[in-house]
């Protein structure tokens, strides 16, 4: 069942100045409820400002955001409410932080949302849970932690407002191969256990082959291409000249395929492990 929907969305920056950009061009996507969304493209692309029409933040020049059935402009007094379902995390999130506790920074938006004070407090916890973090951390300063626990500190302010979908702007920037992998193991276990539609936007297509259900990629300010990573990841050549990339282990199993080899593309490590077991258990290729 669909959840969100854009409908012919355009939206131009510096209309009728010299600057004048379009940086999204006739748009229409749906995001499925319960599914994760990855959006990539090349810088400029539009990826976003995209992600910026989806709670309102950006009101587009030409077309729509329907959420739940509603154009999300048609009442402007629900914005507010329109941006507590569906919540944008912000590339480097952590330099927003501004309170002087974890943990008001986490009751931040439970607050405005007028929630009392034993609701704030259960979502306080367990969006901190979520994040793999310890209680012990909500009577800290956020700006005496780590950069990555700062990330995941703003990630579960987003968290406490229980959104129905959860938008991510290059939610792993910055942050080493481990960090990376155990920030989106955290964010794959609250999928599990909220159900909770997810949309992230990213450079790395490991993270994108690994995370997502569905993959649109964004070109020149339009979706050129929509699929499954298999159905996506497939058309590498089409992707490699638009100044993309594929998963470095796709790259090495199409160079087997090319070079005579019986293997079937593959878009992770673990697949990859996986055909190359079965492979050599079955004698040479």
């Amino acid at each position: 069942m669909e959840k969100l929907e854009i409908k012919n969305l355009s939206y131009t920056y510096a209309k009728g100045t010299p600057f004048e950009y379009l940086a999204l061009d006739d748009i229409s996507l749906k995001i499925y409820s319960g599914e994760t969304l990855a959006i990539i493209g090349h810088t400029g692309s539009g990826k976003s400002t995209l992600i910026q029409h989806l709670n309102g933040l950006l009101k587009a020049g030409s077309g729509c955001v329907i959420f739940d059935g509603k154009d999300i402009w048609e009442d402007k007094s629900k914005l507010k409410d329109i941006r507590f379902k569906i919540g944008l995390c912000f590339q480097y999130p952590e330099y927003q932080l501004f309170e002087e506790t974890v943990y008001k920074d986490i009751a931040f938006g439970p607050k405005n949302m007028g929630l009392d004070e034993k609701e704030i407090d259960k979502r306080v916890r367990r969006s901190l849970a979520y994040m793999g973090l310890e209680e012990r951390y909500l009577g800290r300063s956020p700006f005496d932690l780590s950069g990555g626990q700062k990330r995941k500190i703003a990630l579960a302010g987003i968290l406490a407002m229980e959104p129905d979908i959860l938008v991510l702007d290059e939610p792993t920037a910055g942050l080493d191969p481990a960090a990376r992998n155990n920030l989106f193991e955290l964010i794959q276990n609250y999928k599990q256990q909220s159900g909770t539609t997810i949309v992230f936007v990213s450079h790395s297509m490991e993270d994108v082959a690994k995370m997502a259900d569905r993959i649109v990629v964004m070109y020149r300010s339009r979706i050129v291409m929509q699929g499954t990573p298999e159905e996506v990841f497939e058309r590498a050549d089409e992707l490699l000249e638009m100044g993309l990339n594929v998963p470095e282990v796709t790259k090495i199993f199409l160079s087997l395929q090319k070079k005579g080899y019986h293997v079937e593309p593959v878009y992770t490590v673990d697949a990859a492990v996986s055909q190359i077991q079965s492979l050599l258990g079955g004698g040479k290729p």
